[in-house]
């Protein structure tokens, strides 16, 4: 299993926060992406960043791009990120997401629910993932 539950937790996926002092209103963090953090970003969201990044991070991964993004959207960047980085469900809790693992035994899964006691539950279904077709048009996106 694994588990987001602080910003820097998002920095694997290619979400780095920068600095929460960016915003006038001191309400949102400015967030470098690199390549996988902005197509998550894109896909949570469902916009295109056009943005260009603050720093150039590390050579092999590079920043992209950057986005101002609030403390409340952590959890569901988080969802975004597990499902993207393979896990099969997802489940959040008052501050975390937590990833099931593809690997992860069911008796420890189940365990895990009965510890963590999820709110709600995420999972991909179907052949468009994050969308659903609409039925009378056939249209995904």
């Amino acid at each position: 299993m694994k588990t987001v539950s602080r910003w820097s937790h998002l920095e694997e996926f290619g979400i780095v926060l920068l600095t929460g002092e960016a915003c006038s209103l001191m309400y949102r963090l400015l967030c470098d992406l690199t390549e996988r953090g902005k197509r998550i970003v894109e896909r949570c969201l469902s916009v295109q960043i056009a943005s260009e990044s603050w720093n150039s991070g590390a050579t092999d991964d590079p920043h992209v791009a950057s986005i101002m993004l609030t403390h409340e959207m952590m959890l569901p960047l988080a969802v975004f990120a597990l499902l993207d980085a393979g896990c099969r469900e997802v489940w959040i809790t008052d501050r975390a997401a937590i990833g099931v693992e593809p690997d992860d035994a069911e008796e420890t899964v189940e365990r895990m629910k009965e510890v963590y006691q999820p709110r709600r539950r995420f999972a991909y279904h179907g052949p468009y993932q994050d969308r659903n077709q609409h039925q009378m048009s056939g249209r995904v996106r």
